[in-house]
């Protein structure tokens, strides 16, 4: 593991210590999931007031329920007047918040790692020290709500994406941001032309040696030695697929490779071959080949 992706776990671990603070706690968590660098939870909340200290990392969240009144006060200020399902606000880090709605709320909170943002500032060839999320409120910005919802349709699925699918999520999420809600957004460099033939081999082999581990984007960008936003544009140019599907592409082809060829049960091919459970398997062999796992027996 990279000093880097070291910094980012124990950031993770940071942000999900500082969710304990929260009035309810969250009823769908990323947490287990090990995503790198964010963590994305789904709260409820009855009507109330609350008030907390100065964040001390920068969040983004999804409004996802019914149509309420809100009160809410930052550092900016404050603030009064609809929020609806779709909705999305930022908070930077360093000013205390509060808020108050007339009726339950339903929302999705993605917050960062202390290191994160910098991280991705630096793999986008922006100046860490130089850009800082600004605070907006009850905003539209369909890019942060189609990324939530790939986040919360993950969550729900249990990881059945991989890590690498997280990690990939966090990634487009943090670089959307510091191009769109930052203090200078620029326009990330557009590389063209996919990987050179030998990194997409390294990284090819990287991964069908290791399917039944965890794979996070960190792993497979750092064999191709890119940063993760490029290494992902880049794969896909090259391969077609985007890393996450082509990992899970290997893993159902060696498992088909294996339930026709051995006699491992299911359920110890899908460890095999790197699904968490073995209704992950089910799902993608139905997804790829339009049969459940027990039909690919010979």
């Amino acid at each position: 593991m990279t000093d880097t992706t070291q910094a980012n776990r124990e950031g993770t671990t940071h942000v999900r210590a500082r969710m304990e603070g929260n009035p309810d706690p969250p009823i769908l968590s990323s947490g287990p999931l090990g995503w790198n660098g964010l963590i994305a939870e789904r709260f409820r909340h009855a009507p109330a007031e609350h008030h907390f200290p100065p964040l001390r990392e920068n969040t983004a969240s999804l409004y996802l329920g019914q149509p309420v009144h809100s009160v809410r006060w930052s550092g900016d200020g404050i603030h009064e007047g609809p929020t609806k399902k779709g909705d999305v606000t930022v908070k930077a880090s360093g000013h205390p918040v509060g808020w108050h709605f007339d009726k339950d709320v339903d929302l999705l909170v993605m917050r960062f790692a202390p290191d994160f943002l910098h991280h991705v500032a630096e793999e986008n060839g922006l100046d860490p020290d130089a850009i800082e999320l600004l605070a907006s409120l009850d905003q539209r910005d369909d890019a942060v709500k189609h990324i939530g919802l790939a986040m919360l349709a993950e969550m729900e699925a249990g990881g059945a994406g991989g890590r690498v699918y997280g990690d990939a999520l966090a990634t487009a999420l943090a670089t959307h941001l510091l191009s769109n809600h930052g203090t200078s957004p620029q326009t990330v460099s557009n590389q063209r032309g996919g990987l050179p033939r030998s990194a997409l081999r390294r990284v090819t082999d990287f991964v069908n040696d290791h399917l039944s581990k965890d794979l996070g984007l960190s792993e497979m960008s750092g064999v191709a030695n890119l940063s993760q936003y490029h290494f992902s544009r880049q794969f896909k140019r090259s391969t077609g697929l985007p890393p996450h599907q082509y990992v899970i592409q290997c893993r159902v082809e060696r498992a088909r490779e294996l339930l026709s060829s051995t006699d491992l049960s299911v359920g110890d091919v899908a460890s095999v071959v790197g699904f968490t459970h073995q209704s992950h398997l089910a799902y993608h062999t139905r997804r790829h080949f339009g049969v459940p796992p027990t039909s690919l027996r010979r």
